[in-house]
């Protein structure tokens, strides 16, 4: 909900719940009672009337929008497009590497490293490994796409959970933080990709929920 809606709401509730109150501690200081009766009293119909169209038509659409904007996120995650660019870029960086000695390990991340940040190194790689990058730069996307969404409120954040925890946090473990360990990034949007910051809000909703199965795309 949003701030300035509870703020109001906040200022409706408190003089008409301060009644009972003042009632309950006067004693027989029955005037202030009064007084405060005599003025809150006529105004509770219109306030009512006042608060139930704002839960009809602006609270409880704003909750319907909100789990409506998360199913869509999970239809796209789950999707076909997404589904193969998530099973290609985990191959390449994660499966394909479990094997592989340190060295070879670092040339393959220094290498997306470098294709995320240099435009250069888009002319002189390989066409099928571009296709490949691009794929997991998608999935990568798409985690601080869902991120922005729940920072401002526009998805729920218990379907986001239940449909993106898991895999958020492999990817987080295995590919993004790796990535951020080679070295600094220059601070320009061009150059810097949105994910490359901690994605707070993801993170957050791991602390309330932590996964307990164990897998990987």
């Amino acid at each position: 909900m949003p701030r300035a809606l509870v703020i109001g709401l906040a200022g409706i509730a408190v003089p008409v719940l301060l009644i009972p109150l003042v009632g309950l501690t006067a004693g027989t200081d029955r005037h202030t009672y009064d007084l405060l009766r005599d003025l809150f009293v006529p105004l509770i119909g219109p306030l009512v009337a006042v608060l139930i169209p704002l839960l009809l038509f602006f609270v409880i659409p704003i909750g319907q929008n909100r789990e409506r904007t998360a199913l869509s996120l999970c239809q796209q995650y789950y999707a076909e497009e997404m589904r193969d660019a998530r099973n290609a870029g985990w191959r390449h960086l994660v499966t394909e590497l479990r094997r592989a000695t340190d060295e070879e390990r670092a040339a393959r991340r220094t290498e997306f490293y470098a294709y995320l940040t240099t435009p250069e190194a888009h002319g002189v790689i390989d066409p099928l490994r571009d296709a490949v990058y691009q794929k997991a730069t998608r999935v990568l996307d798409f985690f601080a796409l869902v991120n922005e969404c729940v920072a401002r409120g526009v998805a729920d954040p218990d379907i986001v959970r239940a449909f993106l925890l898991y895999y958020y946090l492999w990817w987080r473990d295995e590919i993004m933080d790796p990535l951020r360990a080679i070295g600094p990034i220059r601070d320009d949007p061009k150059f810097k990709p949105g994910w490359w910051e901690p994605l707070k809000h993801l993170d957050g909703l791991a602390k309330k929920s932590p996964p307990t199965a164990v897998g990987g795309l």
